[in-house]
């Protein structure tokens, strides 16, 4: 006779089922909800190239300038066998391992043996596969869509151009319907490429190297050290004037700007030079490039004439301070067209301020000047536009309780001013017209002090994305339909983009979804095993982030 209790027993022994068939049903449960997930939520995409650099990486290797210490990733090839569906931005860019030859975005020195990094792969995506369901991407965000001629294969690019819209690029900007697209200080912040970092000065003896960062007339309130940088006003001593700190583009080697020191006595016993690099005409002193300190002392062994060695000296000088270009350390070191910058950032960390005077930082795109003043006696912080008294904008400014230091940024990207404290903008955006054409930047900013005490350090200058147009006509307009969107890639001059597919657009049913976390990414990272050197593949959590 079954009891009550044996047949609750005898029900739940069938609902469980033997320990194979609850591995395999839990197995099968589990796969469907990853192919759910998959399909529906989220999925995981694995860049390769660098279309998207410094943003997103590609296949790359992490390498640290040996003269500077200057950390940066360099572009390296991928596995053909690893291009996969899952593979994002797999477009066709030269080896780049087959050039040895890398250059340090910092302090410019060539020649580094990248090779002898390991190769990381690249950044990890997941994609959220719904997100463009129920809206369409935003300009500048980031998004994964369908190669149109190969369905199997995903880009990732950032949408620069919405429906319906008109696109140009002109002198390295994003123009909508002849309307200037200004970039939002998070996306800024996003795409910013390093030029400078002063706490990355190189150890070596190289005389074609100096600090871009300098004292003026000598000022010795300004203290210049390898881990800070600090401005004492004596005591007793409260300056009247400004103590200025300012920066020059100082370059070891290379480039292609002009320089030209006006020289009207040529001493009779030394031949006019030859070279196309330099030369000698109109009582003019001409070099193309920089005028290095070996060429200095050859020419100066010519000839005693004390304004002959002093027309050299003086061209060693100006050649090496050149305009910033849209140089990328991630990318192979070619012989391409470059391009002046002139959108910068200005970034540093204040601390320990103390006193009644002023502090000031300028900055310049070439064509305006605009002034940022923190006046600490009245606890406020100031815009002005070149010398202009009346400021743009007032805002209280004092360190907030408790905090010792803050992050100030200072950014003229595509032609607005952003003021940032702690990462956060202290105003809205102040759009300019420029008055005048851009003059080369090559001392774009400068630092000021009176009457003040405090330390800065992480002082560094960034540079905006510089788009060029890669059609035979630099004026050519994109047009987009009611479905279409323009994509660019962050590594503007070797990005495979809508400036050159056949078909420009990318049309709303190939979009994929949005990236918005880099997960895991790996890198390699040496051992010692057994007497032998290893690479092992580790996590890198430094990229662990969300995406702009």
């Amino acid at each position: 006779m079954l009891t009550l209790r044996t047949l609750q027993h005898s029900s739940k022994t069938n609902r469980r089922g033997t320990p194979l068939r609850e591995m395999v049903e839990s197995v099968v449960l589990l796969s469907l909800a990853v192919l759910l997930f998959r399909t529906f939520a989220a999925e995981g995409y694995l860049i390769s190239t660098g279309s998207m650099a410094p943003t997103l990486l590609g296949y790359h290797r992490r390498v640290e300038c040996p003269a500077c210490q200057f950390a940066f990733s360099r572009g390296a090839a991928f596995d053909k066998t690893d291009s996969t569906t899952n593979i994002a931005s797999a477009d066709l860019q030269p080896d780049l391992d087959v050039y040895s030859a890398t250059q340090c975005p910092n302090c410019g020195l060539a020649g580094i043996n990248a090779r002898v990094a390991p190769r990381n792969e690249g950044d990890q995506l997941l994609v959220q596969k719904l997100a463009y369901e129920f809206r369409d991407p935003h300009r500048w965000e980031v998004v994964v869509f369908q190669n149109q001629k190969d369905p199997a294969q995903a880009y990732v690019k950032r949408v620069a151009g919405l429906p319906k819209e008109q696109i140009k690029i002109r002198e390295g900007d994003l123009f909508v319907n002849d309307q200037l697209m200004r970039k939002p200080f998070n996306i800024q912040r996003a795409v910013r490429i390093p030029v400078s970092d002063y706490f990355h000065q190189p150890d070596d003896d190289d005389p074609d190297w100096r600090s871009r960062w300098s004292v003026v007339k000598d000022s010795q309130h300004w203290q210049l050290d390898e881990d800070s940088i600090s401005f004492r006003t004596p005591d007793g001593d409260p300056s009247s004037s400004m103590n200025w700190l300012l920066y020059e583009h100082w370059i070891r080697t290379g480039g292609n700007h002009v320089t030209r020191i006006p020289f009207t006595n040529w001493p009779a016993e030394v031949s006019v030079p030859a070279d196309p690099r330099l030369r000698y005409e109109n009582s003019e002193l001409i070099s193309v490039g920089t005028f290095t300190a070996f060429e200095k002392r050859q020419w100066q062994q010519k000839s005693d004439d004390p304004e002959f060695r002093q027309a050299l000296e003086t061209l060693y000088e100006q050649s090496h301070v050149s305009p910033i270009v849209d140089d990328y350390g991630y990318n192979f070191y070619e012989n391409r067209k470059h391009f002046m910058q002139h959108d910068l950032m200005l970034s540093m960390t204040i601390s320990k301020l103390k006193g009644s005077g002023k502090f000031e930082a300028q900055l310049t795109d070439g064509a305006e000047v605009f002034r940022l003043v923190v006046h600490s006696e009245s606890k406020e912080m100031t815009l002005h536009q070149t010398d202009q008294d009346q400021p743009i904008w007032t805002i209280p400014f004092a360190f907030p309780e408790g905090a010792n230091s803050l992050e100030i940024e200072f950014s003229l990207f595509d032609q607005q001013v952003v003021v940032a404290v702690n990462g956060t903008p202290v105003h809205k955006p102040i759009a300019y017209i420029p008055g005048r054409k851009h003059e080369p930047l090559r001392r774009p900013a400068r630092i000021g002090a009176q009457n003040l005490y405090f330390e800065l350090t992480a002082l560094r200058i960034y540079r905006d994305v510089y788009y060029t147009t890669k059609s035979e006509d630099p004026d050519e307009i994109y047009q987009l339909e009611s479905d279409e969107f323009f994509v660019l890639g962050d590594n503007s001059p070797v990005s495979v983009d809508s400036r050159v597919w056949e078909n420009h657009a990318v049309p709303r049913r190939a979009l994929i979804g949005k990236p918005f976390v880099v997960h895991l990414p790996s890198r390699q990272k040496k051992i010692n095993w057994k007497g032998k050197t290893e690479f092992v593949r580790v996590p890198d959590f430094s990229r662990i982030r969300y995406i702009r």
